[in-house]
């Protein structure tokens, strides 16, 4: 196979992506980033991508070309553009049970195991697609096996005149006594019978778990043309008396006499069964410790809420966190960390009761749900045996590890009546008691300094909201005091978290910054607002600015400029298109290198403004050399724009900037009277709700096509 870095474009990839069942389930943010990350290959005609036995540590996203799937000298199918294959040795760890190669020149996208692992095992909505997916092409591939084999082999083929192309077993029985009249040889194949014996048998006799009285039901709706197809799922029996899934399709054969006959289809699912039972696995348990994961664990807290409401019971849930597992990783190994994991939770699950449920939410974060409790003395005495068990040293090959672990605990109904609540307050708990000093337990109580807790739980949920997609843009619209049309847009970022629900900027922006955390989202909004304003533009939408704020952060870091400029060329958006937004008190920190970096930023064709401008203590001495485009007004003037001194320090600055060639910018806008003030004053242009508040993309996307005037 022969690699080269691109040859497929971004957004025809992207759009590609967008159209396969699996994929479907995913964020447009998520699909561009598997894109990015992906291996992309090239291949010449009769290129073997692998061979059957080969082990398989990746699977394939077909985005042009046509691959061939095959055993042998046998083609099992094709895959087109838009198709996958090669998923099984991931999903079951087994070597290749086909091989594959190119037909014509294609390209692939490759998904190592470590991307399915992420982006796939974790979605059972997307593993759920792929077990639809396996089982049609499954089929397809028996049936086109079986046809073949059986107009080589069988000339009894032709006893039944017509055969069902998805069914290779057919039999035929009587509706009144279920006895079976015809059977082709293929029908015996799985049952060990050969067609005389199975004729000496009736249906309920091969299919020992099906009721009679509903088997005369199906019959019957199909003699009287009520339905005119039955399919069902049973279990039938071998010779052998073992026995095997199977799905069955019923269908009235039209009788030349009185009497009628059934024609039965029968196919063996026992792939498809154990397919379904490796997916629900992937999809419901942590591949590690063989534990409930988040998904299984909401279903099973759903159901214990539920039964508390009706039982008028309570119910515990336990965030458990281990103390230091950061260190143990990072001294001994990612190995050493899993065998750790797999042992807390192994003495977890021994001290608890059948009905309790203990979850792995990732990494070394563990749920203990604990249902049906009619008070809570039970919760407290368990909390301190789970901190007991896992007290004692654990043995990980030669070292001896000693971990404690904090736990926080809320109760159902008293501490949150939703899932979302309990759980959010019991991190909150344990992160209490991990700030106790560690190894301790804690429960949840109103009256726990609020602000702490939500900083806490904030920085925790930031960390990895960016990885989970968790992250929009907004944008709010700048308007053209005088012609009334869009100027321009401020680029606004909003965070929805599962955890935590809307948590509005400035709750987290601070912690953002307080951590760095700022360099990669700052990142994130640049990168993501300049390719939403090239996307308006190649959809024939107006050319229009977009406005991004830097922190304080952002500004400093060393690698800000190069990392600017990359995305101007990642994106191809113009440079004047790009406004960077920075406040006054970003410039007073260090004004030497602040003017260094604008007169750089400035030098790649980027406009410059000074955010909330009049609220700090600028030097007109130094703003003169700044090469700044737009001061703008803070809202707090604009407010209370009658007081006098608002008023002063508003024309003050428009004046100012006049004689700077710099633009005024009014943030806050939201009265007629306060536009009509800014006109009088010759302000450029101003934002705020009176014109529009921030919207999402779809919503600006319309506003710019209508081209409305406010």
């Amino acid at each position: 196979m022969s690699n080269s870095t691109s040859f497929i474009s971004s957004d025809k990839k992207k759009e590609i992506l967008k159209t396969i069942d699996i994929l479907s389930f995913f964020h447009e943010s998520t699909l561009e980033r598997l894109a990015q990350e992906s291996k992309e290959i090239s291949l010449k005609p009769e290129t073997v991508i692998f061979n059957e036995g080969d082990e398989g540590s990746a699977m394939y996203i077909v985005l042009d070309g046509e691959i061939l799937i095959y055993q042998g000298d046998k083609l099992l199918t094709n895959m087109l553009p838009g198709t996958f294959f090669g998923e099984m040795s991931l999903i079951e760890s087994r070597p290749r049970t086909a091989g594959a190669r190119a037909l014509v020149p294609s390209v692939l996208l490759e998904i190592s195991e470590t991307q399915f692992q992420e982006y796939f095992a974790t979605q059972p909505k997307a593993l759920m697609a792929i077990m639809k997916t396996l089982s049609a092409r499954s089929r397809k591939i028996s049936t086109g096996l079986a046809s073949s084999t059986a107009s080589k082999n069988d000339p009894a083929q032709n006893v039944i005149p017509s055969l069902d192309e998805h069914y290779r077993e057919v039999l035929v029985f009587q509706p009144k006594t279920f006895q079976f009249i015809k059977a082709n040889s293929l029908a015996c194949v799985d049952t060990g019978f050969t067609p005389d014996e199975i004729m000496q048998k009736t249906f309920i006799e091969l299919a020992p778990t099906l009721d009679p009285q509903k088997l005369s039901r199906i019959c019957d709706s199909l003699i009287n043309k009520i339905r005119p197809m039955v399919s069902f799922e049973t279990t039938f029996q071998r010779k052998d008396e073992s026995t095997y899934p199977a799905e069955c399709k019923l269908q009235l054969v039209e009788p030349k006499d009185s009497l009628s006959e059934i024609l039965v289809w029968v196919q063996d699912i026992t792939e498809r069964k154990q397919m379904e039972n490796t997916i629900r696995q992937m999809a419901y348990y942590d591949s590690l410790t063989g534990l409930p994961n988040r998904n299984l664990l909401n279903d099973r807290l759903a159901v214990a809420l539920a039964n508390a409401t009706r039982n008028n019971e309570k119910v515990a849930i336990l965030f458990l966190d281990l103390d230091h597992f950061k260190t143990i990783n990072d001294s001994l190994g990612h190995e050493a960390g899993d065998q750790l994991l797999q042992q807390v939770s192994l003495r977890i699950k021994e001290i608890l009761r059948k009905q309790d449920t203990i979850a792995r939410m990732g990494g070394d974060e563990f749920i203990i749900l604990i249902p049906g409790l009619t008070d809570t003395d039970h919760t407290a005495k368990l909390a301190e045996k789970i901190l007991d068990a896992v007290t004692p040293v654990f043995k990980i090959g030669d070292n001896e590890l000693y971990v404690g672990c904090s736990i926080g605990i809320s109760i159902f109904p008293d501490d949150g009546m939703e899932i979302k609540t309990l759980l959010k307050n019991s991190d909150l708990a344990m992160y209490r008691a991990k700030e106790k000093g560690r190894n301790t337990f804690q429960l949840y109580t109103p009256a726990m300094n609020f602000k702490a807790m939500e900083r806490l739980a904030v920085e925790k949920n930031l960390r990895k909201a960016l990885d989970r997609n968790e992250f929009e843009l907004y944008y709010q619209p700048k308007i053209n005091l005088k012609s009334g049309q869009i100027a321009g847009m401020e680029a606004l970022i909003r965070w929805d978290s599962p955890e935590l629900g809307l948590v509005m900027p400035n709750q987290f922006i601070p912690i953002a910054e307080e951590t760095r955390l700022i360099i990669q989202l700052g990142h994130w909004v640049l990168l993501t607002a300049c390719r939403q304003t090239i996307q308006w533009q190649d959809a024939g939408l107006p050319p229009t600015p977009v406005s991004v704020n830097l922190s304080v952060v952002q500004f400093t870091h060393p690698n800000l400029v190069s990392e600017i400029g990359q995305v101007l060329k990642q994106t191809k958006i113009p440079p004047y298109q790009l406004e960077l937004e920075i406040t006054e008190s970003v410039l007073m920190q260090d004004t030497t290198l602040a003017v260094s970096i604008l007169k750089k930023l400035s030098a790649l064709g980027i406009k410059i403004s000074i955010d909330d401008f009049g609220t700090g203590f600028s030097s007109l001495n130094y703003l003169k050399n700044l090469p700044m485009d737009y001061l703008k007004i803070d809202q707090t003037f604009i407010k209370d724009f009658n007081l006098r001194t608002n008023s002063a320090i508003t024309k003050a600055i428009v004046t100012l900037a006049q004689s700077m060639d710099m633009k005024t910018i009014a943030e806050g806008v939201e009265t007629e009277e306060q536009r009509k003030f800014l006109n009088e004053l010759n302000c450029d242009e101003a934002q705020g709700y009176l014109f529009s508040k921030p919207i999402p993309k779809d919503e600006m996307g319309e506003l710019l096509k209508t081209g409305k005037k406010f």
